[in-house]
């Protein structure tokens, strides 16, 4: 598509959007669907949070499997306490809701069959407390739990779950055991009041909190069409809810979701001040947080998060951790995620076991769980262990060591563990505004590419963080010296002032392939919003992708490391086309082995005041998760050395590129190299495959010494050991003899 008509559907594309803001169907109110963004508005209310749950070691039963469903017989509270002080943890999650309630609740909840007199919530308490353990609620939120053939003998459910435009209910699956399974009503009255009372009835109980799961999981619920919705709908925007059966009117869809958000927006208030005024805290699922049409900062609520469930893949942890710890930082929230993940099966592969059914009793231990604890740790955030239920029963191989040596981990580090920050030399930012294009209809890789820049950078052993869009501010950008936005389709006016001038102050801003092209509302920017910092304009959109793409580099340059003049490195096969004005030089053409064709642009590096900025008009990061290419990830690494102007590294390993590198800073100072050696057998296939780790040997960590500091001891925190340091050109530098999984080592300092 050449400019002019980029510029044309451009304007047509903007003003049928700006249709959407500005009218609606005949005769109806005119809804107000897109407002510019704003921080949501978390009230203050005094409550404070214990300093325990920051750093707590929470161990999870769950409530879907065994003694809870579907029996109740073999539950015994005090078993179940005594495994958890096994595992070393000071912190139990229970599951008194799931299919069914097993405590005695005013909410309606329907209550298990085989409660009788019992109340499984009290007799926990009572465990709990008197083995000097923290407790805390699982609390079910707009996920399905009922059964059609229990609503169709309990009329009074009728209510409580979501109806399709024939008003019949609408299913969502079946489970073994428990039948067919009906979406809930999210947005209708008689649910929503059920959920609260659950709080209410929580608070009489001396538990230390509670745990909402899914806000904003949209995949657990729908649109609803009961003639309580319907009128509600109508109330909020003036639509008739039956708009939303074309798929194609995203006038009526964005409305749904901003209706849905704001009565998500007021339960989660409610549930907290609920809470808070009994002095108990609250914590939510985060997963659904970075999803296009989930409530924005909804993290902001909570008192923490976890933020990660199924993360098999060990840099997928590390930028999720890394993430969660950025959001939970400025507030001190707790920022948690799964440890022995549990998972049904896996997309793209055969169904091993009835859809919903879940393995918590099946999960068995390894060195996987190592990685996953160690890993969570090294990030930033606290691990939380997930397969209690198989233990209680004494099932499968393995043992309770995996979780009990990382929770000793964390008892004998935790006055330098707690608190500390990550010494980046880079910043990947993923950008919650670049999600907003699915009200265009189009989609963002922000996500997928941030992840493919994170596994470049360990790979490359270059120290980086992760850090939202959501929370760059000015006093972040200070400590920064080079940022990463990978695919960043959108972009606020805010965030774009913002990097501008910190490029003109000195920073190094990497930007790859549709960086900027969008406004937060998914609206086309046509020259981009970085267009002066990047020395670019775009001319179109994203091309089609063409096989055998290679960057072929017309100028030897700082920034593209070894690779000069002459040299060609594989490429994305898609790009956007842009034109480069003023200074900025192109380094590396788009070249199409097969036709010859050059198809713009690769690489443009540009100088803005103080600054340096670097383009890549294609997705190397994106190509690297799948490829492993080594050139992508050398040219990124490159890129980002130039970026830093040359500064000395964080810290520099002598490893196999599978051993990745995360130093962090403790409160008082010292510095803390986590080594993760993710070496050995890894299926390509999606999912837990049971992985080998292999020792790897002899690795060489340099750790740069702040300046006024020196060593006093290298420790190593897993061995248990001392090792003998040499300080070369600044920097400390230590050998490691053998590290399997993971090490840690403690740099103490003094003055």
């Amino acid at each position: 598509m050449d400019r002019r008509n980029f510029l044309k559907n451009t304007a047509a594309s903007m003003g049928a959007l700006a249709g959407l803001t500005t009218g609606g169907t005949k005769g109806e109110p005119t809804p107000m669907i897109e407002s510019p963004i704003k921080d949501i508005v978390v009230p203050p209310d005094g409550y404070h949070a214990p300093d325990w749950l920051r750093y707590s070691r929470t161990v999870y039963f769950d409530g879907y499997t065994p003694p809870i469903y579907p029996h109740i017989d073999e539950f015994d509270a005090e078993r179940l306490v005594r495994i958890v002080r096994e595992l070393g943890g000071d912190t139990l999650r229970l599951q008194p809701i799931g299919f069914w309630a097993t405590f005695p609740t005013k909410s309606g909840y329907p209550l298990h069959p085989e409660l009788g007199n019992r109340d499984l919530l009290w007799e926990t308490v009572q465990a709990c407390r008197k083995a000097g353990l923290h407790i805390y609620c699982y609390t079910k939120y707009n996920n399905p739990f009922l059964s059609m053939r229990y609503v169709d003998a309990h009329p009074e459910y009728n209510d409580w779950i979501l109806h399709g435009p024939d008003g019949k209910p609408s299913i969502t699956f079946e489970h073994e055991g428990y039948g067919v399974i009906p979406l809930c009503d999210a947005t209708g009255d008689a649910y929503r009041r059920a959920i609260h009372q659950v709080i209410r009835d929580y608070t009489t109980y001396d538990i230390d909190g509670a745990y909402f799961d899914s806000p904003s999981g949209f995949g657990y619920t729908g649109i609803c069409y009961c003639p309580t919705c319907r009128r509600k709908f109508k109330a909020y925007c003036g639509m008739d809810m039956s708009r939303l059966q074309n798929p194609d009117d995203m006038q009526a869809r964005i409305a749904w979701y901003q209706w849905f958000n704001e009565m998500e927006y007021q339960d989660l208030l409610d549930f907290r001040k609920i809470l808070h005024d009994s002095g108990k805290f609250m914590i939510c699922h985060n997963g659904a947080t970075w999803r296009p049409q989930s409530l924005r900062e909804q993290y902001r609520i909570p008192d923490g998060f976890m933020n990660g469930e199924n993360q098999v893949q060990v840099y997928n942890r590390i930028m999720t951790a890394m993430m969660g710890a950025s959001m939970a930082r400025p507030t001190k929230k707790l920022s948690q995620m799964y440890m022995g993940d549990y998972c049904l099966s896996s997309p793209g592969t055969p169904p091993h076991d009835h859809p919903w059914t879940l393995e918590n009793t099946s999960e068995e231990d390894t060195d996987e769980v190592l990685m996953d604890g160690f890993g969570t740790l090294a990030a930033g955030s606290i691990p939380m262990y997930a397969t209690l239920n198989r233990l209680y029963f004494g099932l499968g191989d393995g043992s309770n060591r995996p979780a009990q040596e990382v929770y000793e981990v964390m008892r004998r580090v935790e006055p330098i563990l707690k608190d500390s920050v990550v010494v980046p030399y880079v910043a990947v930012v993923p950008s919650w505004e670049a999600l907003q294009v699915w009200r265009t209809k189009r989609e963002s890789w922000n996500v997928n590419m941030c992840e493919g820049f994170t596994l470049a950078m360990l790979d490359e052993h270059i120290s980086l963080d992760v850090c939202p869009s959501t929370e760059v501010n000015e006093s972040w950008l200070e400590g920064q010296r080079v940022i990463a936005l990978c695919g960043a389709s959108g972009l606020t006016d805010y965030t774009a002032k913002l990097l501008t001038d910190w490029v003109q102050g000195g920073g190094g801003l990497l930007a790859t392939y549709d960086t900027g092209l969008y406004d937060q509302n998914g609206h086309v920017r046509p020259s981009g919003a970085l267009k002066e910092v990047l020395g670019i304009e775009f001319t179109g959109e994203a091309l089609p992708t063409q096989p055998e793409c290679y960057y072929r580099i017309t100028e030897t340059h700082p920034a593209l490391g070894r690779y000069q003049a002459g040299s060609m490195v594989k490429a994305d096969s898609r790009l956007l086309p842009v034109h480069a004005f003023g200074g900025a030089k192109v380094l590396a053409e788009c070249w199409d082995l097969g036709t010859k064709e050059v198809r713009g642009p690769a690489i443009v590096v540009n100088t803005y005041g103080k600054g340096r900025t670097v383009y890549i008009s294609g997705s190397l990061e994106a190509n690297y998760t799948y490829n492993r290419v080594p050139s992508h990830r050398r040219v990124l690494a490159s890129a980002v050395r130039y970026l830093a102007q040359e500064a000395p590294q964080p810290f520099e390993i002598s490893a196999p590129k599978g051993v990745y590198g995360l130093l962090r800073r403790a409160p008082n100072g010292d510095l803390m190299l986590w080594l993760l050696a993710n070496v050995g057998f890894k299926d390509a296939d999606i999912g837990r495959m049971r992985q080998e780790y292999m020792p790897v040997s002899k690795i060489e960590a340099r750790v740069l010494i702040p300046d006024g500091k020196r060593v006093r001891t290298v420790h190593l925190v897993r061995a248990g050991r001392e090792v003998p340091f040499t300080i070369e050109s600044g920097y400390a530098v230590a050998r490691l003899s053998d590290v399997h999984v993971a090490e840690i080592a403690h740099i103490e300092l003094s003055s």
